[in-house]
């Protein structure tokens, strides 16, 4: 079984999604911490406890995975960023991940860039 970011990840590049540039997984490397000329995905667990509790055991993982989105500086004049996360949202719920929660847009007071941050969970049979 892969891990909970590895899962997300793997489903986000299978969905050829023009508008992320970057997808990285637990960190963003030094050298692109202030990179504002990309729209990058930030991936970190946040879960991954023992779930379907039977016979003083378990039988599954609880996963959780939080998506931070930087947007670029510049983005198209034409590109809705609600969409874009709509249909993420839809893509993630039909390979079996809730949406726990949408946090609103917020800025990052460092580099300027809208940020949005996305709660996923997903139980899985070991």
């Amino acid at each position: 079984m892969l891990l909970p970011v590895s899962q997300v990840a793997n489903l986000v590049d299978s969905l050829n999604l023009t508008w992320i540039d970057k997808v990285y997984l637990n960190t963003i490397p030094k050298e692109d911490l202030d990179n504002t000329d990309s729209t990058v995905m930030l991936l970190q667990e946040t879960d991954s406890s023992p779930a379907y509790l039977a016979n003083s055991t378990f039988k599954g993982l609880a996963m959780g995975v939080e998506i931070q989105i930087f947007y670029k500086i510049d983005l198209a004049n034409d590109f809705n960023p609600l969409e874009a996360e709509i249909a993420l949202m839809k893509s993630l719920k039909e390979a079996g991940w809730l949406i726990v929660s949408s946090q609103h847009h917020t800025t990052d007071p460092d580099t300027n860039q809208v940020t949005k941050t996305i709660y996923v969970t997903k139980n899985e049979m070991i």
